[in-house]
C-alpha cells in the first residue's frame, strides 16, 4: 500500500474532500463501536475542513473530541483548543452549534498536564487509540507537535511533553498517533512545499521525517496546488 496525496487547485475543494473521506471514517466508527474518538489538531490548515464537516449528516452526539497536540499557555488566544472550539462551535461562536464530548488538554505545567491528560485519555477508551486524527503539516516536517528527537520517545504513554522553536507543548506519542487507523494530514500553502517533499520521498525510501512516520504508508495527505513540491 502507498501513501494516498491529493492534490486540488483550491482549499474550497480540499476541506470539501477531506470532511467527506474524515466523516465516513466517523459513521464507520460509529457503526462499529456506538462512538468515535476524534483526534484534533489546531493551526490555521485545518479550520475549512472542520466548518465543512459540521454542514455533513453526522450523529455528533456519538463522538469525543480530544487533541493531538497543544500548546503549554494559558494564552486562550495562542491554543489550539480555541480553534478546535471556534471552528465548530462547541464555544457557541461557530458557524454551527456542535453537541459533542470534548477533552481539551488541561492547561498548567507540562508535566501535570501531560500526566493529566494521559490519564484522561486512558479514561476514554483504556485499549486502543482515536479513531481518526486530522494533522497538520511543519515547515520542518514536524507533526501533532512532534519534532525528531521525540520519535525515539519511550511509548510508556499515550502523551508525551515536546518542544518546538522554544516552546513548551503536549503531543499524542508518535506510536500512538501512528496506531489511529485514520490519518489525515492537511498541507496547505507554498511555505509547506519542502517538508511535504521530505514526506513523499520517504515513500521510496529517503529518511523519514516525523510526518512521514506517523503517517506511514496509509495515511491521507490532502495537499492545495501551492504546497506542491
Amino acid at each position: 500500500m502507498s501513501l494516498a496525496c491529493r492534490f486540488f487547485t483550491d482549499t474550497e475543494a480540499l476541506a470539501a474532500e477531506a470532511a467527506r473521506l474524515i466523516a465516513t471514517a466517523i459513521r464507520s466508527a460509529v457503526d462499529t463501536r456506538g462512538e468515535c474518538i476524534l483526534a484534533l489538531t489546531g493551526g490555521s490548515s485545518p479550520i475549512l475542513t472542520y466548518r465543512k464537516l459540521t454542514e455533513l449528516d453526522i450523529d455528533w452526539s456519538k463522538i469525543h473530541f480530544v487533541q493531538t497536540d497543544e500548546r503549554m499557555t494559558t494564552d486562550r488566544n495562542r491554543r489550539s483548543a480555541t480553534v478546535i472550539e471556534s471552528a465548530f462551535g462547541i464555544d457557541g461562536a461557530g458557524p454551527k452549534s456542535i453537541s459533542a464530548q470534548w477533552h481539551p488538554v488541561p492547561a498548567g505545567p507540562s508535566g501535570e498536564a501531560t500526566a493529566a491528560y494521559d490519564l484522561q485519555l486512558a479514561a476514554i477508551r483504556p485499549v486502543g487509540v482515536p479513531d481518526i486524527a486530522v494533522l497538520g503539516l511543519g515547515t520542518d516536517g514536524h507533526i501533532a507537535s512532534i519534532s525528531d528527537k521525540d520519535l525515539n520517545s519511550p511509548s510508556i504513554q499515550r502523551v508525551i511533553p515536546t518542544m518546538i522553536d522554544g516552546e513548551q507543548r503536549l503531543s499524542l506519542h508518535p506510536d500512538y498517533l501512528a496506531s489511529i487507523p485514520t490519518r489525515v494530514l492537511l498541507a496547505i500553502g507554498s511555505t509547506k512545499q519542502d517538508a511535504l517533499a521530505s514526506v513523499l520521498a520517504h515513500a521510496i525510501g529517503a529518511p523519514a521525517v516525523p510526518a512521514a512516520v506517523v503517517l506511514g504508508t496509509d495515511g491521507h495527505i490532502f495537499a492545495d496546488d501551492s504546497a506542491r513540491p
